[in-house]
């Protein structure tokens, strides 16, 4: 495999794990009765953080929601975020 065909596998891996996190996300969102601004607004008085609406949509579409993130917005959602063995 050349290293223009492994970079454009990544690429495409990389962008179908980002879709599939956006749509959990929100899923998540529309589950639990919140609107991403609603969401922001939770974020920001739980963590005193200074998300706003765009801002989450963005790290959304764009794939750079941290980790850090993805655990607040769980909680403020009402879920935990498990690591565990595949085996």
């Amino acid at each position: 495999m050349t290293e223009e065909e492994r970079s454009k596998k990544e690429k495409e891996i990389d962008e179908r794990l980002t879709e599939e996190i956006r749509r959990k996300v929100k899923a998540m969102i529309v589950e639990q009765g919140y609107t991403m601004e609603k969401l922001a607004e939770e974020l920001n008085k739980k963590y005193y953080t200074k998300e706003s609406k765009a801002n989450l949509s963005n790290k959304l579409k764009r794939g750079s929601l941290r980790y850090i993130d993805m655990l607040k917005i769980a909680d403020v959602l009402g879920y935990g975020i498990e690591i565990r063995n595949k085996s």
